[in-house]
């Protein structure tokens, strides 16, 4: 049903006498459930299903969307599509344009060996529960674990006037909870995150006790942590804060509309050295296990893996089909939707930097006193200007070869640019982790990286 609409709202469209029109249509079944120690603060399942136009005309785009499958309604949802795009057309100062690529036909599934459907919503419940309840009982100073989980299974279709067809089916789930330890007055909090693209099997794959127990214990350990000093040090970044440098601060750098828009600091540097020769970085929708994952984006277009720098040259950009039109290059397949109602927009999926050839011990060997930073709460990157400031969840004082004091508060900052140079030795340990970006529209996504060492670092702290 849902391929047979979309075709008709392609038909539909290019009768109205557009250049180009894609379509967008979804039925799937998800569970949402928010959990506060004992408390069910959310606990839905239900249908999220519609479809999405999106057509070419003169120069100018057209998009809406409608959560109906009814043909009438899917009628409508072309109609304005249209009117948007002939409306937009007429004060057009640059006509927007796409590349051509060769259509595909495909039906992507997705193996699971216990459907997420056939799983009720108090089996999911009771999983949720019984996590909360292990990292609560780590310990008496564990005060709260709040748990989040959610799933989505069903089929989406991908269907453009230039002749793809692609029906895929989805199946995804995702767990995390944020850990929180007290004692007097100090609160610490940490947090631990699974999920797959697969069913729910997962738990019979990975347990899900010991991430949870890992959560408690880290919160715990965290309650004997130091200020921090401030100033300039060598760092050393855990492969989740590292690859979260790699996302934040250089696959945002790296979409491609950004650098159209002027917002990247990597806007006409194809080509040149913006980095250490150490540093390679990835953007790969094909990567084995990875979160961000997709064999097709959401205009129809093969996914790859992307090289965008390489040895610290920058390679190239993420492209959907506009932008690429733009930059004359090709399309490499960077499209993403948050879901049907929402227009294709540059994305990216695992963004990851390359492992190198040192161990861990030969990273922290040579410092005589800096930080070692883990993981992150968060932070804010300024993608126009090249700066960053991300918050680590953990650190430790780094003093003659050996991590020492647990520090609380710590921050990495600087430029994006001057830290690509600095960065002088790469591990050889790589770990990939899951996660959501936000930009308009939020979609998974995965990062990754080695240990890396960063010399002339600047670092934030209290002490």
């Amino acid at each position: 049903m849902l391929k047979d609409l979309a075709e008709k709202a392609i038909r539909l469209a290019m009768d109205l006498g557009v250049e180009y029109a894609d379509v967008r249509a979804e039925q799937i079944h998800s569970t949402a459930i928010r959990l506060t120690n004992d408390r069910f603060e959310q606990a839905v399942s239900g249908i999220d299903q519609g479809l999405g136009v999106r057509v070419l005309y003169k120069g100018a785009f057209g998009f809406s969307s409608t959560s109906s499958l009814e043909i009438r309604d899917v009628q409508a949802v072309v109609k304005t599509s249209f009117k948007i795009a002939k409306a937009t057309s007429k004060g057009v100062k640059e006509k927007a344009r796409i590349c051509l690529v060769k259509p595909v036909e495909d039906h992507v599934k997705v193996k699971t060996r216990q459907p997420l459907t056939e799983v009720g919503i108090d089996e999911k419940m009771e999983k949720v529960l019984v996590f909360s309840k292990t990292t609560r009982d780590y310990g008496p100073k564990i005060v709260s674990a709040n748990m989040v989980y959610e799933d989505a299974a069903g089929q989406k279709v991908i269907a453009s006037s230039d002749g793809a067809k692609i029906l895929s089916d989805m199946s995804r789930l995702y767990v995390s909870v944020n850990a929180v330890a007290k004692q007097a007055q100090k609160l610490t909090s940490t947090r631990e995150r699974l999920g797959k693209i697969g069913g729910f099997e997962l738990f019979n794959e990975v347990n899900g006790d010991e991430i949870m127990e890992k959560a408690a214990e880290r919160a715990v350990n965290l309650l004997k942590a130091k200020p921090a000093p401030s100033g300039r040090f060598t760092v050393i970044a855990d492969p989740r804060l590292a690859g979260v440098f790699a996302h934040e601060a250089v696959g945002h750098a790296c979409e491609a509309d950004l650098v159209i828009a002027g917002e990247s600091i990597l806007a006409g540097k194809i080509g040149k050295v913006v980095g250490s020769k150490l540093v390679s970085i990835f953007d790969d929708s094909t990567l084995a296990g990875g979160w961000g994952n997709q064999k097709y984006d959401d205009e129809g277009v093969a996914t790859k893996k992307r090289l965008l720098i390489e040895r610290g040259v920058l390679k190239g950009y993420i492209t959907n089909r506009e932008a690429a039109a733009k930059l004359n290059m090709d399309p490499n397949g960077g499209a993403r939707v948050e879901n049907f109602s929402y227009p294709p927009i540059v994305r990216m999926s695992n963004t990851y930097i390359a492992r190198g050839d040192h161990s861990l011990e030969e990273l922290l060997e040579d410092i005589d006193r800096g930080v070692y930073l883990k993981a992150t709460r968060g932070g804010q990157v300024d993608t126009t200007k090249g700066t960053f400031q991300f918050n680590a969840e953990e650190a430790r004082l780094i003093e003659k070869g050996e991590l020492t004091t647990p520090l609380l508060d710590v921050s990495l900052s600087g430029l994006t640019l001057e830290t690509l140079h600095n960065i002088d030795a790469v591990a050889n340990d790589f770990e990939l982790n899951i996660g959501f970006c936000g930009k308009g529209q939020t979609v998974p996504v995965g990062d990754a990286s080695p240990h890396i060492r960063i010399k002339n670092a600047l670092v934030g702290g209290r002490a």
